[in-house]
């Protein structure tokens, strides 16, 4: 018994191995002809528009994007990223993960904030890391059923006991792990992905340039006149070599002459 466990052990753990190989492997993220219909399904999408508003405007939808997003957990919207800007130059962007429907209604939500100026949408197969991904979770939970099987057996050999125990532990580790890549990846498939960016570049007021350049003004002077200052030092050695050296040149000029 002690003998037949060990060999046991040992061709599991090869097999194991070469499991981890295949799933691993450049050929499990193959999609074969067969596999094309299923792989159609395995889209991810991303959502960028612009929207331009009024200079008072991009705050409240803003805000409102945020709102809408935390009022649709049946869509199980998530807010990813947001910024607002509220200096000089407004302008906020957000981004959100959410079903296709949340998204059709945050976008026209946005749109009806403003003037919609460009809206794109990029789209993913993850067809091969999908099916990769389901490869490597039926493997690892073939090797978990056999191993489990195993560890039944060896209850009476400690040995054998530990390492089948060690090995179990190290499979459950990376079937939680593949399990959470497959997660992730499902997520990117069934919500899609909408950035909006809030700006006001042809909505602002006719004002608004001319204060700008008024509150640049002492600025602009003040460079301005540091780099006058700074030209003046490159040529006030020129200049007073040029006064020096002109009398003495005319004056040579004259004896040549004569």
């Amino acid at each position: 018994m002690k003998v037949i466990f060990p060999v046991l052990i040992g061709t599991l753990l090869l097999a194991g191995c070469g499991a981890k190989r295949d799933a691993g492997g450049p050929g499990g993220a193959a999609v074969s002809v067969g596999d094309k219909g299923k792989g159609s399904a395995y889209l991810a999408y991303a959502h960028s528009a612009s929207v331009d508003t009024a200079e008072d405007g991009v705050r409240p939808l803003y805000d409102k994007l945020v709102a809408t997003c935390k009022a649709e957990p049946a869509d199980g919207c998530v807010l990813l990223d947001s910024e607002l800007s509220s200096g000089r130059d407004v302008s906020a962007r957000v981004s959100f993960r959410a079903a296709p429907a949340g998204v059709r209604r945050l976008l026209a939500q946005a749109s009806a904030g403003g003037e919609l100026v460009s809206q794109s949408t990029e789209v993913e197969d993850l067809a091969g890391p999908i099916v990769d991904s389901n490869k490597r979770l039926d493997m690892l939970k073939q090797y978990q059923k056999k191993l489990q099987e195993l560890e039944r057996r060896a209850e009476r050999d400690v040995d054998a006991l530990i390492k089948v125990s060690r090995e179990l532990a190290t499979i459950q580790s990376e079937l939680e792990q593949a399990s959470g890549d497959n997660a992730r990846l499902m997520e990117r498939v069934n919500k899609d992905v909408l950035k909006v960016s809030i700006g006001t570049r042809m909505n602002r007021s006719f004002w608004t340039p001319v204060r700008h350049a008024l509150g640049d003004f002492s600025g602009n002077l003040s460079s301005g006149m540091a780099g006058a200052i700074t030209g003046l030092a490159y040529m006030l050695p020129w200049i007073l070599a040029f006064l020096l050296l002109f009398p003495l040149g005319r004056k040579a000029w004259r004896k040549i002459r004569s």
